[in-house]
Formats: structure tokens, sequence, C-alpha cells
């Protein structure tokens, strides 16, 4: 009977003791999910529905595309039509157009590099919505070699805004190889 007394008041004391609230560990974890939440809003993710606590990413819009052939005498406001598609996230880059549609407003950043044929020129530009934004004059001119030349430009644009790469004086000769055209939405 000692014995039993004796172990009963041993363990009641650390019994007690473990029996600790769980409102201070819930109001942790609260803290904490705020925190992960505030996280994850910071990087990009939105709240989908309140209910279900689901979240999706924000739509992410991006391309890169490239030439399938080469492009000879290629006159002034001809465009570029890039057919080969490495990324489209988005779908706002048509291959049989060279057009991009811009599927939500914002900020958006272009880049295009021209390879000239040996010894040729290509004067390209970024048009936005049939009107020349930033340029990009590649001349080879006398040089015997091929010529590259790359430009980056940031425009801001509206939903349902087309943009393409077009030649804004002469005609331009372009090699398909290095030849691409990309953009994505910041």
């Amino acid at each position: 009977m000692f014995l039993e007394f004796f172990a009963l008041c041993m363990v009641l004391p650390w019994a007690l003791s473990d029996n600790v609230s769980t409102k201070p560990g819930l109001k942790i974890f609260r803290d904490e999910y705020k925190s992960v939440t505030a996280a994850c809003l910071d990087l990009g993710f939105v709240k989908k529905a309140c209910k279900s606590g689901s979240y999706t990413e924000k739509a992410v819009v991006a391309f890169d595309v490239r030439l399938k052939n080469h492009v000879n005498n290629l006159a002034t406001n001809g465009r570029v039509v890039f057919e080969i598609e490495d990324l489209n996230e988005g779908n706002g880059y048509d291959p049989s157009t060279g057009i991009f549609t811009a599927p939500a407003s914002g900020v958006y950043v272009f880049d295009w590099t021209i390879f000239t044929q040996i010894g040729k020129s290509a004067s390209t530009s970024l048009v936005v919505n049939d009107k020349f934004k930033s340029w990009n004059h590649c001349f080879g001119g006398a040089a015997k070699t091929y010529l590259k030349c790359s430009k980056m430009t940031v425009v801001k644009l509206k939903q349902g805004d087309k943009v393409w790469i077009g030649v804004f004086w002469g005609t331009a000769d372009i090699h398909n190889i290095y030849t691409s055209f990309s953009g994505y939405k910041l």
C-alpha cells in the first residue's frame, strides 16, 4: 500500500505538470499561420476562396519564340513571324501571325535578337498597336560576316493590346539561327 501511495505521489505532480492549456499553443499556431499566409501573398500567391482556403498562383504570362526559316527582303512595315514556340505561358503569342496579344493589363518586358544574313541589314522595332515603340538597327553593310543585334524594352499594355516585331526602315534579311523574340509580364 505504501508503495502504491508513493508511486501515486510521484506520478501525480508529473501528470499535472504536463496538463498545460492548449490556448497558448493555438495562439502560436495562429500567429505562425498568419505569418506564412502573409509570406505567400508577398510571393504572389492569392487566396482563391475564403471557404476552402485554397490558393492559386497569379497567372503567368511569358513567351519565348524563334524563327524557323530565313526571312529575306522583308519590306518596311513587314512583320517578323516567329514560328517556333519554346514557351507560351498564358497563350498570348500566336505563331501563325507573329502577334502577341496581352491577356492582362500591366507592365511587360520584351526583348528580341536579330541575326542578319552575311553583309545584310535589318532595322526592326517593337510595334504596339501599329505604332513603333523601340528600335533596333542591325547594319551589316560591307561586313562579310553575320551580325547579331539585341534590344530590350519595357512597355505598359492594356488587355488586348497587340505587340510584334516589325521592320521600320528598308528591307530586312534575317537569318533564322539565334533570331528570337520573348516577353513577360512583371
